[in-house]
């Protein structure tokens, strides 16, 4: 048991987190006061720990009798957790080692949040720096499937703000869909599609002197670079791109 809670933990779960995941697992399925026995952890502390664990996707949950009943999935997510992280620091790896590279000037400063307070964190911050204007490209999937409420509202303040958002979609159904849905959410914006068919979970958003690679997973997070230099790049790479794309 020790052993497994020690290669959770290196995975990213606390010790807590592993205990209540392996109890479930244990289980098959049972109350948070199931799991909380099985555990030996405090029953309020488990219910949340659950919660987080199903905001991770690795725990399930149904409502039978009108209560709440917790199961583990399948541990293959664990490993699909890891390949979607593994992608996203495979798309952002070249301006890693850009970073790496830069000696004897300013190192930009890079932040890294987590979880979908972190999102909400890195999009309220666009709003915040009062530019006039930001960008983004790369991603099919929508932030709306993470935190719908939020990004409603997150895009009604950016209208009244009149911060213009230009945006590149991947050319797939699901991104065609919901250009054609989201009508408020586009106000005040301008939106191309690249021919690429390419249903991907990342995001590269730039305003002002920041660059934003945003992961939209079970597990979201974001990785922000304040630097110029850097902005400018993805600006320039961003102008070509619009020069192919097609509305």
């Amino acid at each position: 048991m020790n052993d497994m809670i020690g290669c959770l933990k290196k995975f990213g779960l606390s010790e807590k987190e592993s205990k209540a995941y392996l109890a479930a697992l244990e289980l098959g399925e049972g109350t948070a006061s199931d799991i909380s026995l099985k555990s030996r952890l405090p029953r309020t502390l488990t219910y949340d720990i659950l919660e987080r664990l199903i905001d991770l996707g690795i725990v399930g949950h149904t409502i039978k009798e009108n209560k709440k009943y917790f199961n583990a999935v399948n541990p293959g997510e664990l490993i699909r957790i890891l390949k979607d992280k593994e992608e996203t620091i495979k798309k952002i790896m070249p301006f890693l080692i850009e970073l790496y590279k830069m000696k004897g000037v300013k190192r930009p400063k890079v932040e890294i949040y987590e979880g979908i307070e972190g999102m909400k964190s890195v999009m309220n911050d666009i709003l915040r720096s009062e530019v006039k204007e930001f960008y983004a490209y790369g991603s099919s999937r929508s932030s709306y499937e993470v935190m719908p409420a939020f990004m409603d509202d997150w895009h009604k303040r950016r209208a009244r703000q009149k911060v213009l958002m230009k945006v590149i979609y991947n050319n797939t159904d699901e991104a065609r869909d919901k250009v054609k849905k989201a009508k408020e959410s586009l106000k005040h914006a301008e939106w191309r599609f690249m021919p690429i068919e390419l249903d991907s979970p990342t995001a590269t958003l730039f305003y002002g002197d920041y660059v934003v690679f945003q992961s939209w997973t079970k597990e979201p997070f974001a990785v922000v670079i304040e630097s110029k230099e850097m902005t400018e790049n993805q600006k320039r790479y961003f102008g070509e791109l619009w020069k192919i794309a097609k509305k």
